[in-house]
């Protein structure tokens, strides 16, 4: 988990975290870069550094990270979308961070194009912008009473996983159905496995005690991610079908928005409540507008109807052939044509 190192994985629990979406833990991505740097700058801020050294400090222990972890494109682009979150959530400014986000992408693709058709890119600029569109909306929708870091631990992984599920089901034609339940539940334990792996790294050699230490509660804290995967994806129902292409995209950005408006719903109930009053009071509105316009519509058909009761309609044309009726001035009739029969007879 803290160096994307996959060799030693077991098979069975591999499968157990596909099951349920949780591949994302083995790999170094833009989470555990936003960890890395998240917590470097409020290392710093507790040391009273001011901001731009701060900055500067957790900027080196994020090149440090990505030289541990190795410098790949993938590890490099996930540096950069994690920076890029962690600014948007502690600048309390999303639209800069999505400012930042937009150039990151754009600068990315130019230097390389084929960017464009990866998934893997896709899915990292999709997470880093749930964090920033939803992550600080579904934080403050949580009570005051909840503390920030449960918050947090909640709003990340639920942001990432709305914008994500869409393409996710492009590439596997299935319904992970406890993937983000199982991801909330296991993001308070990704941070620890992630923190005190990345510091037991350097005091191998210093501290070979400490890192030991270190690497054992991280090892709890890995077991009970492990525990997780396994339980939920023996769960009934852990792996449904779902509709491949366009059908299946379109069917789960329908799910993601109702499951944001159910968060919703359920962390601010009164407001939520008080939104159904307002839409139920446009609708009636809307249903008053509509039935006065049916009305003048049947008025004006019947007043129609009635001007045109009585009357006979009659053609006042003739053709000029005259057929043999009485003539009207002279009240003779006129002569009949004979025409001549076909064939002559």
């Amino acid at each position: 988990m803290v160096t994307g190192d996959t060799s030693a994985l077991d098979e069975g629990l591999d499968n157990a975290m596909k099951a349920v979406g949780m591949t994302h833990l083995t790999a170094v991505s833009g989470a555990n870069c936003s960890l890395v740097l998240g917590a470097l700058l409020l290392l710093c801020r507790r040391c009273r550094l001011p901001r731009a050294p701060a900055a500067a400090g957790a900027l080196c222990g994020l090149a440090l990270f990505i030289v541990l972890v190795g410098p790949d494109a993938s590890v490099l682009r996930a540096a950069l979308m994690g920076a890029i979150g962690v600014a948007a959530l502690a600048g309390g400014r999303p639209g800069r961070g999505l400012s930042f986000l937009c150039l990151a992408v754009i600068g990315l693709l130019l230097a390389e194009p084929a960017l464009g058709t990866s998934f893997g890119f896709l899915l990292s600029v999709l997470a880093t912008l749930g964090i920033i569109l939803l992550g600080r909306r579904i934080v403050a929708w949580i009570p005051a009473a909840v503390p920030r870091w449960i918050a947090a631990a909640v709003a990340v992984p639920l942001s990432a996983q709305l914008l994500c599920g869409p393409v996710i089901v492009l590439l596997q034609p299935r319904f992970a159905t406890y993937s983000l339940l199982a991801n909330v539940v296991v993001s308070p334990l990704v941070a620890p496995v992630t923190l005190l792996g990345t510091a037991a790294v350097p005091l191998v050699v210093l501290l070979p005690w400490a890192a030991t230490f270190l690497i054992a509660v991280a090892g709890t804290f890995s077991a009970g991610i492990a525990a997780t995967a396994r339980f939920t994806a023996q769960l009934p129902g852990s792996a449904l079908p779902w509709p491949e292409g366009v059908p299946g995209l379109l069917s789960m950005v329908l799910l993601s928005t109702v499951t944001l408006a159910a968060v919703w719903a359920v962390v601010r109930p009164l407001r939520f409540a008080c939104q159904v009053r307002k839409a139920h009071a446009v609708t009636v509105a809307l249903i008053g507008l509509m039935e006065l316009r049916l009305q003048h519509i049947r008025r004006k058909g019947s007043l129609d109807r009635g001007r045109r009761r009585g009357r006979l309609g009659y053609c006042n044309k003739t053709s000029g052939r005259d057929l043999g009726w009485p003539s009207r001035k002279s009240g003779q009739h006129a002569p009949r044509r004979r025409t001549q029969p076909p064939g002559g007879t």
